[in-house]
C-alpha cells in the first residue's frame, strides 16, 4: 500500500481547535430541553392523578347525593311519625279515665241516697290537643246527678264528699225539695266539671302505640 505524503507546508497547514464556548451552548441547551421535557413529562403524569381524583371526588358527590336523596324520604316520614306521635300523646295524657271518675262517686255516695239518673260527658279529642292535653279542665267533660234521699243533710253530705274527689271542679247543688207530698223523700241534682288528673309530665307508653306512617 503506498504511503500518502502531505505535500502541504506545515506552516500552512490548518490546525484543528475546539470551541469550549459553543460546545458548552449546546451542552445547556441539551440541559435546558431535558429539564424541560422531565417537567413536562411530571406536570402530565400530575394532571393526570389529579384529574383521575376529581372524577372519584364527583362520583362520590353523586353517589352522597344520591343516598342523600333516598334518605329525604324517610326524614318526611319521620318527621310525620314524630307529629303523629305528639297527638297520640296529647289525646293519651289528656284522656278522662271515666272508670276512675265512676269508682270516685261509688265510694262518696252514703248509703241513704239512690240516683235517678247519672250523665257524663268527656271532652273531645280535638278539644284535648287544642288545650295541650294538660290536667285544666276541657270543654265538655261534665257530670250531671239527679238522685234522691231522706233528708237535706244526706244531700249536702254528699256534696261535700263528692268534692273531695280530684277528678271534679265546680261541684253545684243544681236543686233540691221534696220529692213527694209527704216530704219523706228528698230528690236533688248535681252538676260538676270534670278535669284531668293526670300527670302531662309523666313518661306515657308510646312504644305501645304502633303508628304506621303513610
Amino acid at each position: 500500500m503506498a504511503r500518502r505524503i502531505n505535500l502541504v507546508p506545515a506552516s500552512e497547514r490548518a490546525r484543528t481547535t475546539t470551541n469550549f464556548g459553543m460546545l458548552g451552548l449546546v451542552a445547556g441547551v441539551i440541559i435546558v430541553l431535558f429539564a424541560l421535557g422531565l417537567t413536562y413529562y411530571l406536570l402530565g403524569n400530575t394532571l393526570d392523578d389529579r384529574e383521575r381524583e376529581l372524577a372519584d371526588v364527583r362520583q362520590q358527590r353523586e353517589l352522597v347525593e344520591s343516598q342523600a336523596a333516598t334518605l329525604a324520604q324517610y326524614e318526611v316520614l319521620a318527621a310525620r311519625r314524630a307529629r303523629m306521635e305528639q297527638v297520640v300523646q296529647a289525646v293519651y295524657a289528656g284522656r278522662t279515665l271515666v272508670t276512675d271518675v265512676l269508682d270516685g262517686v261509688s265510694l262518696v255516695v252514703p248509703e241513704e241516697v239512690w240516683f235517678q239518673s247519672l250523665n257524663l260527658s268527656a271532652a273531645e279529642p280535638t278539644a284535648v290537643i287544642a288545650s295541650g292535653g294538660g290536667s285544666q279542665a276541657t270543654e265538655g267533660g261534665r257530670l250531671s246527678i239527679e238522685g234522691s234521699t231522706y233528708t237535706f243533710e244526706d244531700v249536702a253530705q254528699f256534696l261535700v264528699r263528692l268534692q273531695l274527689i280530684k277528678a271534679f271542679a265546680d261541684v253545684d247543688l243544681g236543686a233540691a225539695g221534696d220529692a213527694s207530698e209527704t216530704g219523706k223523700t228528698k230528690s236533688f241534682s248535681i252538676d260538676a266539671l270534670i278535669t284531668n288528673t293526670q300527670d302531662p309530665e309523666a313518661p306515657l307508653p308510646v312504644s305501645q302505640v304502633e303508628v304506621e306512617g303513610l
